[in-house]
């Protein structure tokens, strides 16, 4: 009888299954939750950021870029025309550059990156 009760596996208990088996769920929900939170809230928060530093950037060096140009255009124009002429004739001129580099920058469509079948495995 003793040899019988040896060569028995033992199997754990049904509260030990049971508590293996939340342990797991809990285990799965949380790496979920975390895979959706980076995919569809950290990622396109990071891409916004990135793009606000970049435009922020851009936007200081088109300011004094444009301005050093623009002065420059006028009193070169100014030569040629009148003050009020060449004035008019750079702010067109800068406000089409302005249209045409702000429809480049943001008709970028934003592209998520969703988990992949290797990633929820």
């Amino acid at each position: 009888m003793p040899a019988e009760t040896t060569t028995k596996p033992s199997r754990p208990s049904v509260e030990a299954e049971f508590s293996n088996l939340v342990k797991n769920i809990d285990l799965y929900i949380r790496q979920k939750t975390d895979l959706y939170i980076q995919h569809y809230v950290l990622d396109p928060l990071d891409f916004i950021l990135r793009q606000i530093i970049y435009l922020s950037v851009v936007a200081s060096l088109l300011v004094v870029g444009t301005l050093s140009i623009t002065v420059g255009i006028v009193l070169f124009v100014s030569t040629l025309i009148s003050i009020w002429a060449a004035l008019l004739l750079c702010g067109m001129a800068s406000l089409v550059l302005a249209v045409g580099l702000a429809y480049f920058m943001f008709t970028r469509k934003l592209i998520l990156k969703t988990p992949t079948a290797a990633e929820t495995a």
